[in-house]
């Protein structure tokens, strides 16, 4: 090409250039709809993503769950040599729920979660908030529960908690946590004896009932139905036996001690499916406990509890020996030494002299003067601390 054909070049690339530029924003606007039917199948997907992570995330746990029950059956089956079977037979099952986006059932359950009520008594969400701490937790995570699952979508449970009195959004709307922190007392790991303290306030309002027979699937949603038109209610907790069968008896927390005396008082007493139940307070039921242990009733479930029993019991008939710290050479020589009879290892316990009477005759005491036997509870392992079927369920 010519030095002279170069300037009238340089016109007609840039008028092209020019029609580029319309036909591209003209495109632009063209694409718009695209866009934003674009962005509609990115919200889609994000949320499929929660939606899927929160189900993965109630798998692993409840696979967690599993094993960790598994564990303690075995561990239950060795320290009490094979006598309980611990399994879980927990029959509740929220999933004949309907699936909802009710933000007024959204804030009252995850509120819940949270509440003086559960939280003190929730082990494994008290380790996630971490007591007084107050960390943040997961949406994802708490959608999880199988309680959550119900609320969809999950955005909806995000909206929901917006407008919540008690917790605040943090992270960008992807987490929770309480607007007032447990009390600075509460330290960030999970104490009994903080159990004990939340569970002594809440003692002048909450009621003890029995008399709600075996447990079905939706026995908890029923019995929750139940108690609701003397509500408000804070709590409802089915009491369990060590193997989680339903003793047929709750504990009920009322919102205020106004409400558990008008409960009591009612005249005459509800029914349950057209049956009595068998109702009180829930301090004299402790107390009227209380009393049956001190005259030998009932047997303290405290003195061999889940896991309760202490180390070192013996490998022989010694029982509170304690455990032989010595190293492996050494009791190994000793064994040898001893013929393998641990008998011979272990000290002689000293024989009480046996009382005679005058002409020498040996003295044989009645089990009756030193206290009758104690007669088996009417419910299985005595008052153990009841178990939160809502807890992550």
């Amino acid at each position: 090409m010519s030095e002279e054909q170069k300037p009238v070049a340089q016109p007609n690339a840039e008028a092209e250039k020019d029609v580029q530029n319309v036909l591209a924003e003209l495109k632009g606007e063209n694409e718009v709809p695209a866009n934003g039917a674009e962005k509609k199948e990115t919200e889609d997907a994000e949320e499929a993503r929660i939606v899927e992570a929160a189900a993965k995330l109630g798998e692993k746990s409840e696979k967690a769950e599993e094993q960790k029950t598994t564990q303690e059956s075995r561990n239950d089956n060795r320290g009490r040599e094979g006598r309980f079977n611990r399994r879980n037979n927990a029959k509740f099952d929220p999933s004949t729920q309907q699936v909802t986006d009710d933000p007024v059932e959204i804030r009252k359950q995850v509120e819940f979660y949270f509440s003086d009520s559960n939280l003190p008594m929730d082990k494994f969400l008290f380790s996630k908030v971490g007591g007084s701490a107050n960390r943040s937790v997961p949406l994802e995570l708490l959608h999880s529960f199988k309680r959550m699952r119900r609320f969809q979508p999950f955005s909806a449970v995000v909206e929901a908690l917006k407008s919540s009195e008690t917790l605040e959004l943090t992270d960008n709307d992807t987490s929770v946590r309480r607007k007032t922190p447990l009390p600075e007392t509460v330290s960030q790991t999970h104490d009994h004896n903080v159990v004990k303290v939340f569970e002594d306030q809440a003692m002048s309002r909450s009621i003890y009932a029995k008399g709600f027979g075996d447990e079905e699937p939706t026995t908890q949603l029923d019995i929750e139905a139940f108690f609701a038109p003397y509500g408000p209610v804070n709590a409802i907790r089915l009491r369990r036996a060590y193997d989680k069968t339903f003793k047929g008896s709750v504990f009920v927390e009322f919102e205020s001690e106004e409400k558990q005396k008008a409960f009591l008082a009612l005249d005459p007493k509800p029914q349950w499916k057209g049956q009595d139940l068998l109702i009180k307070s829930k301090k004299d039921y402790c107390d009227e406990k209380v009393r049956d242990i001190e005259a030998g009733r009932v047997k303290p479930s405290g003195s061999r509890g889940r896991g309760g029993f202490q180390r070192g019991r013996g490998r022989g008939r010694g029982g509170n020996r304690g455990r032989d710290n010595r190293d492996w050479r050494e009791r190994r020589a000793a064994d040898q030494k001893n013929g393998f009879n641990d008998k011979k290892s272990e000290p002689k316990e000293e024989r009480s002299e046996v009382q005679k009477d005058a002409r020498g005759v040996p003295i044989v005491q009645s089990t009756a003067e030193s206290g009758q036997k104690r007669a088996a509870e009417d419910e299985a392992n005595g008052d153990h601390p009841a178990k939160k079927v809502d807890a992550k369920e």
